[in-house]
């Protein structure tokens, strides 16, 4: 755009210039001062020898060919006023830098962070970071000098301070860090205040020694502590403003120094080309001899060389750095510009094709066989923490998912259920699974700020202090569970439900059971054709009122699970004590609608059974009938025993419920067939048969049924008409993500909250019945 006819003059009037240099400078120190926050040397200390060699191999012969390089580009330039040494030395630490945080950033995206090589990786490229800076502010004191011992007195001053601030105002920092409370609750105004202060004093101090304003900034970052994750709560109050604000507005500054068609002719486009390859030669080649050295794989080796490559955004404020002191002129500053884009892009394709998924896992199994890899394995994957006191075999393994505080109540009300203590009912045990195995995965949105990465980098730190899991770990603690996995980890909310699949498959879970809390968890009195226009919702106002196709998507996506049984737990209020009065928590009834059976419904009545196993909770299973006359029968002790430990894959529904349903005498669980009703309305359900209405603290257990293979009884498949006479505010996206009967279920305002059940699919051999 800076080529358009008068678009500078405009746009950029040069008298605005100085004002919005300052105000970059200033976002500039305040970025350094980030950096600084995400310094942190215990990552080094985890792998110090492999990270030291190839931190060292990774500066060193970058800055050797680039000494070679800057003397062809010396002469392009033709400045003798800058002296050659300067040029190489400059030259030097702009080939060696690696973009430490935008390195953090390509391996949190994909997922490298807490692998061999990530771990490697980032205490590499932060050694370099910390070495280049080092180096670049010997090359300013160079520049900004007359003479050798001025430069000298210059170096040493700004050594100086940094001693100072590391070893005299560090400690008094960390003494206010305490006195403020701000490790616990988080940093406190005059925290702040005081943090804001020291940043601006550090950038004045170390621009009149006569360095860069924004080695300040950057020391600044460096002596604030990391305990309790306080460095990273800084970060979350600074990087908004600086990101958004700051940065683009030094960038844009940058962007008009740039003059691409300086590049125009054939040698220049040569050094171009040259450069870039001696770029990326000298850091491939470096670091990848180093990895092989230590032990790693030629993948690991080579992907390592290609993340230390990246140069990113810091190269970009290294070379402003160079052109503002006059040692890179417009056509140089181009050519870097261009080597520093090239490797930054290439640095994410490149390492996806080496290091893909399916070797890393067989990485990691090769690590995980030998002995002397299981430390390190449980030092890089700190994002696991485990309470567990029984074999796997001993207990029914449960994968569950909670993002989101208001699904805790809910969902640790339904897993006390299924949790044998003191004060329940004394029965015979279910089978060789007689206790319960939680497996919780805590997945957070991966976003673009510099604190998650830092969160990632620390996971055991953010674990141990996650509220939600927290909660979780107390919660179990209580009432006796002696197995629990809790893991927290980063990703795009696309990758949710395939992360808790893989997690599920690695654990040999028998249930996943997912809450599912959409854009509204209740429905409205509102009524709404099921094919309504979305522009006509939202104009009518009751856009709010229905759940958005996003959360129907999230349904089928956790239904395309076929490894283990499935369950979406569709929230009303089940537990919340606050809704109601706390004596019904203990009074409630399950119901289970029989309606087409198959495998989906048998998974649902044996879930059921095990809701109910302990607390001797009402359990009533609904089941349609062509009969003019409804029939109870009544389960037992030892034919629910011997149903949970019969299993669902080799039986078929009335072999279930004759094993299940052998008595005529009252108890808790009850089999009621219920006459079934023509109806020519979509929303008629057979709940309409309960005498008593269900509340938000009763439970629907149901199965999907859409995968089945079962064609549907014609006494239960819905008339013509229904599709268009039903008024409903769901759309069609959740009949074919939830089923015919959950899609009822909701549409008919049922208050009770739902679990809608999808059986294991894979190796399932279906009878119909």
């Amino acid at each position: 755009m800076g080529r358009i006819p008068h678009f500078r003059e405009t746009i950029f009037p040069s008298e605005s210039l100085p004002f919005l240099n300052l105000i970059a400078t200033l976002g500039l120190v305040f970025f350094l001062f980030q950096v600084g926050l995400e310094v942190d040397m215990r990552i080094v200390k985890r792998d110090w020898k492999q990270s030291v060699s190839v931190a060292f191999a990774g500066m060193a012969l970058p800055f050797g060919l680039g000494a070679c390089v800057s003397l062809g580009l010396y002469k392009l330039q033709g400045d003798n006023s800058i002296a050659f040494s300067s040029f190489v030395l400059f030259l030097g630490v702009a080939m060696a830098i690696t973009a430490f945080p935008v390195l953090a950033r390509i391996m949190a995206e994909l997922k490298l962070l807490h692998t061999r090589v990530g771990a490697i990786t980032m205490a590499a490229g932060l050694l370099n970071d910390c070495t280049a800076w080092v180096l670049l502010a010997l090359v300013v004191a160079l520049l900004n000098s007359s003479g050798g011992l001025q430069s000298l007195y210059v170096f040493l001053t700004t050594v100086a301070f940094a001693l100072f601030l590391i070893f005299l105002i560090a400690p008094i920092y960390r003494k206010l860090c305490m006195y403020t409370n701000s490790f616990e609750a988080g940093p406190s105004p005059l925290l702040m205040f005081v943090t804001i202060i020291i940043v601006l004093i550090s950038a004045f101090v170390t621009d009149i020694i006569g360095v860069h304003a924004i080695f300040g900034g950057f020391l600044a970052g460096v002596i604030v502590p990391h305990d309790n994750d306080l460095a990273i709560k800084i970060t979350e109050k600074f990087e908004d403003f600086v990101n958004i604000l700051f940065l683009p507005l030094y960038f844009t500054l940058s962007g008009l120094k740039t003059q691409i068609g300086l590049l125009n002719t054939g040698a220049v486009w040569g050094y171009v080309i040259l450069v870039i390859v001696i770029a990326c030669v000298g850091k491939i080649a470096g670091c990848a001899i180093a990895g092989k050295a230590t032990g790693l794989s030629t993948r690991e080796s080579f992907t390592i060389g290609f993340l230390m490559s990246c140069k990113g955004l810091v190269e970009l404020i290294v070379l402003n750095i160079g052109h503002d002191a006059g040692v890179l002129n417009d056509q140089i500053f181009v050519i870097m510009v261009v080597m520093a884009l090239v490797t930054t892009f290439m640095t994410t394709p490149v390492v996806m094709w080496l290091y893909p998924e399916w070797y890393q896992k067989q990485m990691d199994e090769k690590f995980n066989n030998d002995q002397d890899s299981v430390d390190f394995h449980n030092k890089i994957d700190p994002s696991v923490m485990t309470a567990s006191r029984l074999e796997p075999g001993d207990y029914f393994s449960l994968v569950t998912m909670m993002n989101r505080i208001d699904t805790v109540p809910s969902m640790m009300a339904l897993i006390r259920l299924l949790q044998d203590d003191s004060a329940a009912t004394k029965v015979k045990k279910v089978g060789n699974k007689n206790q319960l195995g939680i497996h919780v995965l805590r997945l957070l949105e991966l976003t673009q700020r510099a604190s998650d990465v830092m969160k990632i980098q620390d996971m055991r730190e953010t674990q141990r202090q996650d509220p939600v899991l927290n909660v979780l770990r107390t919660f179990t603690s209580l009432i006796g569970i002696e197995s629990l996995q809790t893991r927290l980890d980063f990703r795009s909310p696309t990758e949710f439900i395939s992360t808790v699949s893989r997690y599920g498959e690695s654990v040999s879970a028998d249930m996943i059971l997912l809450p599912w809390v959409g854009t509204t968890s209740r429905a409205t009195t509102s009524q709404l054709t099921p094919d309504v226009n979305p522009l006509e919702q939202l104009a009518s106002g009751d856009w709010s009122s229905s759940y958005q196709m996003s959360d129907a998507d999230f349904a089928s996506s956790a239904y395309s699970i076929k490894h283990c049984t499935v369950g979406l737990f569709i929230d009303r209020g089940f537990g919340h004590i606050q809704d109601g009065n706390p004596k019904k928590q203990t009074n409630f009834q399950i119901i289970v609608p029989f309606s087409y059976g198959g495998p989906d419904d048998r998974a649902a009545l044996l879930f059921a059974l095990r809701l109910q196993i302990y607390r001797q909770a009402e359990v009533l299973v609904l089941r349609p009938t062509t009969n003019e006359t409804s029939t109870v029968l009544y389960a037992t002790p030892e034919s629910i025993h011997m149903t949970l430990n019969s299993g669902i894959q080799s039986i078929s529904d009335q072999d279930l419920l004759d094993t299940l349903f052998v008595e005529t005498e009252s108890s808790n669980v009850v089999l009621r067939s219920v006459p079934h009703r023509q109806s020519n309305t979509e929303l008629y359900t057979v709940l309409d048969s309960l005498e008593k209405p269900l509340g938000r603290h009763d439970l629907v257990v149901l199965g999907r049924s859409i995968s089945s293979g079962h064609k549907l009884p014609s006494h239960l498949t819905p008339t013509p008409a229904a599709d268009l006479l039903s008024p409903t505010h769901y759309s069609r996206g959740f009949k074919s993500a939830l089923g015919n009967t959950a899609y009822q279920i909701l549409s008919a305002g049922t208050l009770a909250s739902l679990v809608v059940i999808q059986a294991q699919t894979d190796n399932l051999t279906t009878r119909e019945v």
